[in-house]
């Protein structure tokens, strides 16, 4: 029953049409599905103090996203994997707001469908549209947008490494305009470090010189109470005249009783023929792991650039957490660009299936016009 009363909250969206030629009952139609998913609101609210010409400029916007994974058992061996997403592509839908002039509708689409087999010794195969597996790549998110591909993924465990290998022939990464990917990764410990590497192939389509080699190493560890991170990522261009591009990052977070914190830093090479930056450039954007962001600000796509994000946290109660962040984005291969940002942020967290917060903040620019920004996040899991 407890099946029932979750398809409840999302048949309209996803199985609406599931019923049997034969009547045969939902109950017993759906035994073997596994039902997951968020739903997600968020209100922003921003003020831009225009400094070429006097005065504010106001925008606020409503935006939602509800995403809903399904997973059928075929046989012991066999399942069918889909991910159901209404929002905007794979992302937030704004359906009203100032920038709009009434209520608007989301769009409805199918980001994942797939069959996973696990008949082979240790090894899982992934055949379908599924998410692009790479830390290039945002797989999910509950608000932000997804990075997804249609082709074939394996993945294998060897003794304490895991193997997994990829061929994607059409994915909505912008930046290589759906070229095939080739890609290998490796993963596993060494004694207190998890450790990960990445190779990425982007074929080259029918124009020349538009292959790239993107590649990442990554690292974490705990000391400790204390958390460790670093991660190294570049990109290769076939074209000779594009410069390799180049992102590392470290990072460390703590926490001791109601108090946590945590410090990261990021950097970019100096580039001078492209300045595109260390991603490929997928509806995920900023939020993938091979780049560093705050919330206004980031490092994506930035030339010569570095970042630091420092919080600081304290639990109110043991649901309720109080926390100030602030971020300073240097850029040296651009005259003026340079950018700091700060925003306290309250989280509150209901139960294990509901969390909301609220948070404001402050974006300041050496030149262009500095933004005050706000959000109310809500969210629920199911």
């Amino acid at each position: 029953m407890k099946k029932i009363a979750k398809l409840s909250l999302v048949a309209a969206i996803a199985v609406s049409g599931f019923t049997s030629a034969n009547a045969t009952s939902l109950e017993e139609a759906i035994k073997g599905v596994d039902i997951s998913g968020t739903a997600v609101y968020r209100y922003d609210d921003r003020t831009t103090d225009n400094s070429a010409t006097p005065g504010f400029s106001n925008e606020s916007n409503n935006s939602y996203k509800v995403a809903v994974n399904l997973k059928s058992a075929l046989n012991d061996d066999l399942t069918f994997n889909t991910r159901t997403i209404i929002g905007t592509g794979t992302g937030m839908a704004e359906v009203g707001g100032s920038t709009i002039a009434s209520d608007g509708e989301a769009t409805f689409g199918l980001s994942q469908a797939n069959f996973a087999y696990t008949g082979i010794m240790n090894t899982t195969v992934i055949a379908g549209k599924q998410a692009v597996p790479s830390p290039f790549a945002v797989q999910v998110d509950a608000a932000g947008a997804e990075d997804t591909a249609t082709g074939l993924t394996a993945i294998t465990a060897v003794g304490p490494v895991t193997i997994a290998g990829t061929y994607l022939n059409q994915t909505n990464l912008q930046a290589i305009n759906g070229q095939d990917v080739a890609g290998l990764g490796l993963m596993g410990d060494i004694g207190p470090v998890a450790l990960d590497g990445w190779y990425l192939e982007v074929l080259e389509s029918s124009a020349m010189n538009d292959a790239h080699t993107a590649y990442t190493v990554g690292a974490k560890a705990k000391v400790e109470m204390v958390k460790l991170t670093a991660r190294y990522s570049a990109i290769d261009h076939d074209n000779a005249t594009q410069d390799t591009e180049k992102l590392w990052k470290v990072g460390a977070s703590a926490k001791v009783g109601i108090v946590s914190a945590s410090l990261d830093y990021g950097q970019t090479n100096a580039v001078t023929t492209n300045t595109t930056g260390v991603s490929l450039e997928g509806d995920g954007g900023a939020d993938s792991d091979t780049t560093l962001q705050g919330w206004g600000l980031n490092l994506e796509g930035k030339n010569d650039a570095s970042l630091v994000k420092a919080s600081l946290g304290v639990d109110l109660l043991s649901n309720l957490n109080l926390s100030a962040t602030y971020v300073d984005l240097s850029v040296d291969g651009t005259a003026n660009a340079d950018a700091a940002e700060y925003y306290g942020q309250l989280t509150y967290k209901m139960g294990k299936n509901f969390m909301t917060y609220a948070r404001i903040g402050q974006i300041d620019n050496d030149v262009s016009a500095d933004n005050t920004r706000g959000r109310l996040h809500v969210q629920y899991t199911f």
